[in-house]
Formats: structure tokens, sequence, C-alpha cells
């Protein structure tokens, strides 16, 4: 499990197996080998930064949308982990979880 942050810190989610999960263990997405990650419903969301974070280049045209993939099973709650510092955002960056 790889515990996800927004840009200010605070957990919203993890992966699990390529599979995106807010913190109610809610399935949200899926991350590719490439390091881009996908909507459930197929719109491209963003790029994993930092191993934790999911942020979106401003600059950078929107991907075609994928194919959407079979819902996986519900994980355990994991514990929930402490509130990061916050993170000063990257110029020509978007944090991905403040669109959710």
């Amino acid at each position: 499990m790889i515990p996800l942050y927004t840009w200010r810190g605070s957990y919203c989610g993890f992966i699990q197996n390529n599979c995106i999960f807010d913190l109610r263990c809610r399935y949200l997405g899926w991350l590719e080998n490439d390091g881009r990650a996908w909507h459930s419903d197929g719109h491209f969301w963003g790029e994993l930064v930092d191993e934790n974070y999911i942020l979106r280049r401003t600059s950078m045209a929107t991907p075609a949308r994928r194919a959407i993939r079979a819902t996986p099973a519900t994980p355990a709650t994991p514990a929930v982990p402490a509130t990061r510092a916050t993170r000063a955002i990257r110029a020509g960056y978007t944090d991905a979880f403040t669109d959710i």
C-alpha cells in the first residue's frame, strides 16, 4: 500500500495493486506502469510524483480517454498515516486531488 497525499499534506487515499482508492476505500482509478493515473471513468487524471502525489501538468495536452477497467475488490481499510507538511506546488502543475 502506497499512501497518497494532497500537496497541502492531507492524506487522501492510497494505491494498492496499481489501483487508486480514496481514504474510505472507494475505487477512484488506476495507475499505469509509466506513472500516469486515470479516473475510473477512463479520463486522464495526472501523474504520480514523488511516489505519494498525483499532479497534473497544466501545459500538457490531455491524453485520449482509456477503456474503463473492471472495479477491483474493495481492500481492507488501512491505518491512516499522519498528515505531512504542506509543500509548495510545482510551477506548471495542479494537485489532481483538488478536483475530486
